[in-house]
């Protein structure tokens, strides 16, 4: 294996892990991007309506020239990113990871109902029709799918079929995972670079 083989690797690995729905979830499950999504509505009907521009124009005393600042299309253009983001976030993040921020907090949480035997079969079933639907490779664990029936009752074993069903619903929809970091990565690039000019700018006022 080259050198440039190993580090793409790496660096797809990577990608990978940050892209993971629970590393998503903080901003996905915070209230500001989920109205980030009414902001390019709001936002198209206040900053690039006609009508109101021209009636802006008209009222000097509230308005002279009234262009677009590229600071608020820069703020327009990064809440759609945004918003483009949660949308995907919440149609394909699956509710047990926008519940459970890892794999131990659905443990400590859920143990005590899937000690019984039906929650148990079911909790199986649904790692099998996971890894067929999804094609994990390499498949995530798979020695602890493929036991036999096992112990409800034994803490240990039920932890790794929960673990192993949080990790598989963890890393589902990789493709929807990497598009939703992206926006909001580059969301967060538009939102900032605005603010950190104003900021600039004010410090300039200050110390000239």
């Amino acid at each position: 294996m080259t050198t440039e083989t190993a580090d793409f690797k790496i660096d797809q690995s990577t990608l990978n892990y940050r892209s993971r729905w629970n590393n998503l979830r903080g901003v996905g499950n915070s209230p500001i991007a989920r109205a980030s999504i009414a902001v390019p509505i709001l936002g198209y009907l206040i900053v690039f309506h006609r009508d109101l521009i021209d009636y802006l124009k008209i009222h000097s005393s509230f308005c002279d020239g009234c262009t677009v600042s590229w600071r608020l299309h820069f703020l327009y253009f990064g809440s759609c990113f945004f918003a483009v983001g949660s949308i995907l976030y919440g149609l394909y993040c699956p509710a047990l990871i926008k519940r459970y921020g890892g794999a131990n907090d659905f443990f400590d949480s859920e143990k005590y109902y899937f000690t019984n035997s039906r929650n148990f079969d079911y909790l199986r079933a649904l790692i099998h029709h996971d890894k067929e639907v999804h094609s994990y490779t390499p498949v995530v664990l798979a020695s602890l799918g493929n036991r036999g029936p096992g112990d409800s009752n034994d803490l240990y074993y039920l932890g790794g079929i929960m673990g192993e069903y949080y990790v598989l619903q963890n890393m589902s929809y990789p493709i929807v995972r990497l598009i939703v970091g992206s926006c909001y990565l580059m969301g967060s690039i538009l939102l900032f670079i605005p603010t950190a000019s104003t900021f600039g700018q004010v410090l300039y006022q200050v110390f000239r």
